[in-house]
């Protein structure tokens, strides 16, 4: 539906609006491959489905991010410190089980990427995975979800804090300074961050983090040939054990999980269609970053003793050193905000109304709305702070969340929204990708929480207290 610049929209009821959004639904007949193609088309600008009559649009950021813009979005927000495990991953894995598990995690969540940008047509003022299950499923599949995403975004901004927190560690070890103190340091570098009110405002400080892991990852690559010294052996095939061989496939598929936030995304671009474009880069992108620094770093460190997990640790003294660390340290701490903008909103929607009655809009920039914006950025990232403290095997507990949350998040909830929406629409052949994805994501909760529990099971034993000066987080 199209709108005339500057016309003004008449007002309409919003449950009559939603019949009508239903009424012209049209079929979806075309193949996945035929969709494939359309998305390179880069010169179509279809009118966004954004419904004007939306009724929170007054309370949400509103649309201003371009493909451009998003692609540096998604980019931080695959490409983290996860990457620097990937070279252990393909050691354990050898070459050709690395690089398939690699290619099969790139090509299954770019389909499942589309499977959302299909829904978020369908359903345009849909923002969030809890909004889609309630649209589909009714309020206890809303509240089952919303309980799944935002602990799992709860659990990856608290892994973010934590690795900035060891990253000044380790920068500053011989110093003998109290683990609590970088905790703190940490915690109000994330918050001031974490002041841009929209993933649009985030976009614009994103591009210095993705800048600022790629710097880590060209310096192992050219680091790596003397650090190996000609000494690095590679197996085209690995007979690594069952639980050594899983844990390692858990750490290159989980690189490519974030379609939970998604929708967020979405939600915030001008044209929805362009999202395809900025869902295509992104991914090539990330896969092409993984599988550089996996190659280079397994061919010169492959089983020589010196293979770390993150691999910048190979370079163990120096300046280059410490430089790692602070593009590390302000590399988490940006990308950080942009699951914790998220998140901070979800609080300030659940809260602020309990306190004051409700909620200004967001072109309200006036210091009053900033300075609510301040205290439940505070308080999400203050939670992520006593989390982080008090549960000393918190980096094993986070591999178990992202193991249950991640795969049903990523894999799972959108092949069943594709499959649950367009079953009557599309032919027999089309219905089989949702279908090997849903179970790809299945096989991955469970045979990777096995692997995962065993590792927690491992940490509880020989953590420290909480909140310690010398316990290792």
């Amino acid at each position: 539906m199209e709108y005339v610049k500057n016309k003004p929209v008449e007002s309409i009821d919003v449950e009559e609006r939603e019949n009508e959004i239903d009424s012209e639904r049209t079929s979806f007949e075309k193949s996945f491959e035929e969709a494939m193609k359309e998305s390179f088309d880069f010169n179509r600008r279809r009118s966004s489905s954004y419904d004007p009559n939306d009724p929170d649009k007054e309370y949400v950021p509103p649309r201003k991010l371009g493909w451009f813009m998003l692609f540096f979005l998604m980019c931080g927000y695959m490409v983290g410190v996860g990457v620097l495990s990937i070279p252990s991953a393909f050691e354990v894995l050898g070459w050709v089980g690395g690089v398939f598990v690699l290619t099969s995690a790139y090509l299954i969540t770019t389909a499942t990427g589309y499977f959302l940008y299909y829904m978020a047509k369908r359903y345009p003022t849909v923002r969030s995975y809890a909004a889609m299950s309630r649209r589909l499923w009714g309020k206890p599949a809303m509240y089952f979800t919303a309980t799944i995403a935002y602990s799992y975004f709860f659990g990856l901004v608290t892994s973010d804090l934590l690795t900035a927190t060891l990253t000044w560690k380790n920068m500053l070890n011989k110093y003998h300074i109290c683990t609590v103190v970088f905790f703190v340091i940490s915690y109000a570098m994330i918050w001031l961050t974490g002041q841009a009110r929209s993933l649009f405002e985030v976009s614009y400080i994103v591009l210095i983090a993705i800048i600022f892991i790629l710097i880590p990852i060209v310096i192992v690559c050219v680091k790596s040939p003397s650090i190996g010294n000609g000494l690095g052996k590679t197996y085209a095939t690995s007979d690594t054990s069952f639980y050594q061989g899983l844990t390692a496939a858990m750490d290159i598929i989980f690189a490519f999980t974030g379609h939970m936030i998604y929708f967020e995304f979405m939600a915030e671009l001008k044209n929805v269609d362009d999202f395809r474009i900025s869902l295509w880069l992104s991914q090539t992108f990330s896969y092409a970053c993984y599988l550089t620094l996996a190659a280079v770093a397994y061919y010169y460190l492959g089983h020589t003793g010196k293979m770390e997990s993150p691999v910048t640790l190979v370079i163990k003294h120096g300046p280059i050193h410490y430089v790692n660390d602070v593009f590390l340290v302000i590399h988490v701490t940006i990308t950080c905000t942009i699951a914790g903008n998220v998140l901070s909103r979800v609080v300030q929607w659940t809260f602020q109304p309990l306190l004051v009655g409700g909620l200004h809009k967001f072109k309200d920039t006036g210091l009053r709305n900033r300075l609510w914006w301040f205290l439940w950025t505070g308080v999400t990232y203050g939670a992520s702070f006593v989390v982080a403290g008090l549960i000393p095997f918190f980096s094993s507990f986070i591999g178990i969340m992202t193991s249950l949350f991640s795969s049903f998040l990523t894999f799972m909830v959108p092949s069943a929204y594709y499959f649950w929406e367009f079953w009557h629409d599309t032919r027999w052949y089309q219905k089989l990708l949702p279908l090997l994805c849903f179970v790809v994501g299945f096989l991955m909760l469970t045979l990777g929480s096995y692997g995962t529990f065993r590792s927690l099971v491992v940490a509880i034993e020989h953590s420290g207290k909480p909140f310690s000066c010398h316990r290792k987080y």
